[in-house]
């Protein structure tokens, strides 16, 4: 039997892939701690994510469709399998950039009666999710595994509670009402399934009086590369989402649009001293994607250290900094 070349992404990859993914659906997205499991909150649920990489299934199995992922116990998975909160074991398959699940639900007693745990799923149906967006087929036990793209990430842990009771023509039309909801509204919710399916696309939008003590503070300039040219937006240092994410100008950072989106993303971030730093993990990250160009280019555009006001009462707010990074997953 032929061995499959696939990508593998280490731990690192794998938390910024889950963070990418969420923010697609939603600007309500909160990294908070771990290191697989994570545990994140989206639209003020939270959740623990372990993530591993699909990989063939081994020697002394003859299916060549078969793949799987293998979850072992560790000290932070029994933790997190410990509390309320809902764990979520996914599987991610590079080469056609999707995600599978098993019901959670369903899984929590074999995690825990066993030290290691095999995961099956299908070649074919992460095939299938790549060109239809979603995807799924029952195993043996009857149990309905998913596999769709990291966009719908958001989505499925939103309606965790029922989606693997869904079949393929019920999950392609939630992800056709997610898709259409997000571009006619952008922040609200719909309800479906008499209130058992939701989908909650979050946008935040930014308040003027925030907008222009930041602007007033940093004199319409970048405080990354001092740029100018009506360019220039309000940045959030502490996220919107966060629960300590104010309008308070100490949690506010003058940004280019360029700047803005690179730190919202954790490409670039600043320390407590102010110094402008590349996030090396997230480069490393997007490189394995395929998705590097033009960094080296882009690295050149910032300063060496943030342009600070001249009051210092308008400055940001070390611990928000601290607070900021940890948010976005960046580890100093």
């Amino acid at each position: 039997m032929s061995v499959r070349e696939t990508t593998i992404l280490n731990k690192s990859d794998l938390k910024y892939l889950l963070i990418d993914s969420l923010r697609i659906y939603s600007d309500n997205v909160v990294f908070i701690d771990g290191n697989n499991p994570y545990r994140f909150s989206i639209n003020k649920k939270t959740f623990y994510v372990l993530i591993k990489n699909v990989h063939e299934s081994g020697g002394g199995r003859s299916n060549q469709d078969e793949c799987r992922i293998q979850v072992s116990k560790t000290d932070s998975f029994n933790q997190a399998l410990s509390t309320s909160t809902d764990v979520i074991v996914l599987g991610y398959f590079a080469d056609e950039k999707v995600f599978t699940a098993w019901n959670p639900h369903l899984m929590r007693d074999r995690y825990n009666q066993k030290q290691t745990v095999s995961l099956y799923s299908r070649f074919s149906i992460q095939k299938k999710s790549s060109i239809q967006n979603i995807a799924s087929y029952k195993d043996n036990n009857g149990q309905v595994i998913i596999s769709f793209k990291a966009e719908y990430l958001g989505l499925y842990l939103e309606n965790i509670n029922r989606i693997h009771l869904l079949n393929e023509e019920q999950l392609l039309k939630l992800v056709e009402e997610s898709d259409s909801f997000n571009d006619e509204d952008e922040n609200g919710t719909m309800e479906l399934d008499e209130g058992r399916l939701t989908i909650t696309h979050t946008r935040y939008k930014r308040d003027p009086n925030f907008r222009r003590k930041v602007y007033d503070a940093y004199e319409n300039k970048c405080a990354m590369c001092g740029i100018q040219l009506e360019l220039i937006e309000a940045a959030h240092i502490i996220p919107h989402s966060h629960e300590m994410g104010t309008d308070d100008i100490t949690n506010g950072i003058s940004l280019c649009a360029l700047h803005h989106t690179a730190y919202d993303r954790s490409l670039i971030y600043f320390d407590n001293e102010f110094n402008i730093l590349l996030n090396e993990d997230k480069i490393d990250y997007l490189e394995k994607i395929g998705r590097d160009s033009g960094i080296r280019k882009f690295e050149k555009l910032s300063f060496d250290k943030i342009l600070l006001p001249n009051n210092h009462i308008l400055r940001p707010n070390v611990n928000n900094i601290k607070i900021a990074n940890q948010s976005r997953g960046i580890s100093i």
